[in-house]
């Protein structure tokens, strides 16, 4: 039988997958004082957890053998693993968790996974293993290490049965690492309809990591200071509060590490590499087309070839050329701008406001392919829609520019005869219609190509641009 904690109210928690993500999470509900006990398939990092959760004052902190092991008295059972594959080798095979899973406990999935996979896992635990008592819960999570830590990740949950989510002991956990629950987003619909909301979110993340890096790149090619770039998009406007028209999230939580010589791993590029291959076969079994996201994709793929493993901010290197005499350009050229007299230092001023514009422009398009995204996956019913701008523009995949549009395009749709595609031309004419705009960002383009250096998502989304302006 599960078991309530005598010494407070937490329950016990097993914690599968102790990654980056799940090692933050995990040691987070250890230091509120949750007992949790907690699995890795790797011994080192099991041994780093279990050497991390002996320094956290009062800790009742336990670590397993097995998946079987690591939830044999919990009330709540947390995945945190790589991929579908992972989900149902702890839960399925001969040491897996369905094995000792205690009567009436709830299963949390907090992994990113295709939307199609929470309910075989229903199907597997009811038909296969005969446990219909087991709750499932579908909690894809987003915003990063530094959140899981603290607590405050966007939690995307669904079930088959909504009730699920108000059960004592999982929303206990779930709460406790979604901002108390303010940033705990029940999505209707059915097991793996949280998956489907992460999924939009992950267009924007998609895109929006190698484009921070390939932005940073470009700078670093044309002589900009790279670290004042980077200060200037992640400086809120004085007089109105607001973040500039290039900013997103994943550039100002990349662009630290992309500026390192020797960055922290926080994000493997396996992972967002994972989360794209889930979206590019939903573009298959939906039949949308996404060429932004499929170019961003593009990009990754060759990065796994020989940088799986590394942070993804090593994308930066992979656009200056890995082991070539500009792999650290963007490093180099942090504090260290070609410019040298007044004149040089004024053309800088306005290289960088273009290639912020430019950045955005991306960030446009990224925009609009999540609402053709959200087509597919039949989710732009009015509730619907304020619910996943709500949870985007609060996580990972955030911009200035989606807080803007999304909104407009909402309101023009609702108008008869308006349109979400109308919504966005006008925008694009009134943020990217001066006529010298497009032009300047060509020519950053082609002076950056004569040296080698190719933006591959700035092109795409160029290409897209125009046709919106025209």
């Amino acid at each position: 039988m599960a078991v309530m904690s005598t010494a407070n109210q937490f329950p016990q928690v097993g914690f599968i997958g102790l990654g980056a993500m799940g090692f933050a999470m995990s040691t987070h509900l250890v230091r509120t004082g949750f007992p949790v006990t907690g699995f890795d398939i790797y011994g080192p990092t099991l041994d780093r957890w279990r050497a991390t959760c002996d320094d956290i004052p009062e800790s009742r902190a336990k670590t397993a053998s097995s998946p079987a092991e690591a939830v044999r008295n919990a009330s709540v059972v947390c995945l945190m693993v790589a991929n579908h594959y992972h989900v149902h080798s702890a839960l399925f095979d001969d040491n897996g968790a369905v094995h000792a899973l205690p009567k009436d406990c709830t299963v949390i999935i907090h992994a990113t996974i295709p939307p199609t996979q929470p309910s075989t896992v229903r199907e597997r635990l009811t038909g296969e293993f005969n446990r219909p008592d087991v709750r499932l819960i579908d909690a894809p999570v987003s915003g990063g290490v530094a959140r899981s830590i603290n607590g405050t990740l966007t939690i995307m949950v669904s079930s088959d049965d909504m009730k699920n989510l108000q059960e004592p002991n999982a929303k206990t956990v779930l709460e406790n690492v979604a901002s108390k629950g303010k940033t705990l987003f029940p999505i209707p619909g059915g097991l793996g309809a949280g998956q489907s909301a992460k999924a939009l979110n992950q267009v924007m993340c998609g895109i929006h990591i190698p484009s921070a890096s390939e932005i940073m790149g470009l700078a670093a090619i044309l002589g900009v200071d790279t670290q004042k770039f980077y200060d200037t998009l992640t400086t809120k406007d004085a007089s109105t509060g607001k973040m500039p028209l290039g900013w997103s999230w994943m550039f100002e939580n990349r662009g630290p590490r992309i500026l390192s010589a020797s960055p922290p791993m926080a994000s493997a590029t396996a992972i967002i590499n994972k989360d794209v291959g889930i979206i590019r076969d939903e573009e298959v079994r939906l039949g949308v087309d996404l060429p932004l996201l499929n170019a961003a994709s593009d990009v990754i793929t060759q990065v796994m070839k020989t940088h799986a493993a590394a942070d993804d901010s090593c994308i930066a290197q992979y656009y200056l050329g890995f082991d070539s005499d500009r792999a650290d350009l963007v490093v180099q050229r942090a504090g260290n701008p070609v410019a040298t007299n007044e004149q040089e230092q004024q053309q800088q001023q306005r290289m960088i406001r273009t290639l912020a514009t430019a950045h955005a422009a991306i960030h446009l398009i990224s925009a609009f392919e999540t609402t053709q995204f959200a087509h597919a996956l039949d989710l732009m019913r009015p509730e619907q829609k304020k619910q996943w701008f709500n949870i985007i523009s609060g996580a990972a995949g955030g911009s200035t520019v989606f807080s803007e549009v999304i909104p407009r395009a909402f309101d023009e749709a609702s108008v008869e005869g308006g349109s979400i595609e109308a919504a966005f031309r006008k925008y694009a004419r009134d943020n990217f219609g001066g006529a010298d705009v497009v032009p300047q960002v060509v020519e950053l383009v082609d002076a950056a190509k004569k040296q080698g250096y190719v933006p591959k998502l700035l092109e795409a989304a160029l290409a897209n641009l125009k046709t919106l302006l025209a």
